[in-house]
């Protein structure tokens, strides 16, 4: 297969993630095909398989952007835990990143990233609290994943009842609450100091780009 230039390469897959979300919002995720995703970015298939191997490779992508990448839940909840977090950007994220993962819950079903993102969640934050060889606690296990349903949950309800369901105030209020919950219960359940576990979330972020304090 031919390798696209650059600048093509560079903007082709954000088309391609961007065709998605929009056919998902007129389209069971399970109705959503290759081809569809191409004809609506306006490329072609080869490209679409340059970038992605299949469809689940798509949408495991589009949920980790949504999940890890620059404004996501585990940016807001870090940045929550570091105490940096702005109701302004916690308006942002609820603007479009909520919708979009309620979207996914409206058009795919509540179990499938559920799982998906409880697996990142964990990832995160064994890379968070665990040195090298070191895994997470049967107990840190069970916190991250009762802290993660919670936000799962109201997600999941604002994309049953409609997103006017659940006010922004009361979800940044929740998410404080739960951020605070979360960093404590966690720090107890790994052997690990509570200012400790703090200053591991900000190095995070620092290393990440998303916070320089």
């Amino acid at each position: 297969m031919a390798r696209p230039r650059k600048s093509e390469r560079d903007a082709a897959d954000i088309r391609l993630a961007n065709a998605f979300w929009t056919l998902l919002e007129h389209h069971r995720l399970a109705d959503i095909t290759v081809g569809m995703v191409a004809e609506q970015a306006e490329l072609n298939r080869g490209t679409f398989y340059y970038h992605f191997k299949s469809m689940d490779d798509l949408i495991d992508r589009a949920i980790e952007d949504e999940v890890l990448g620059n404004g996501s839940i585990l940016q807001n909840m870090l940045s929550l835990i570091a105490g940096s977090s702005t109701a302004n950007g916690f308006e942002a994220f609820i603007k479009q990143d909520m919708e979009r993962i309620a979207l996914l819950i409206k058009q795919g079903g509540m179990d499938s990233f559920s799982i998906k993102i409880k697996c990142l969640m964990f990832g995160t934050w064994k890379a968070i609290l665990c040195d090298e060889g070191e895994e997470l606690s049967p107990s840190t296990r069970m916190i991250i994943e009762y802290s993660t349903s919670g936000v799962i949950g109201i997600i999941a309800y604002g994309a049953l009842h409609g997103s006017g369901e659940v006010p922004p105030e009361f979800f940044l209020s929740f998410a404080k609450n739960n951020s605070d919950f979360l960093v404590r219960q966690i720090g107890i359940a790994q052997g690990i100091p509570h200012e400790a576990v703090l200053e591991r979330v900000r190095a995070t972020l620092r290393i990440a780009g998303m916070n320089d304090r």
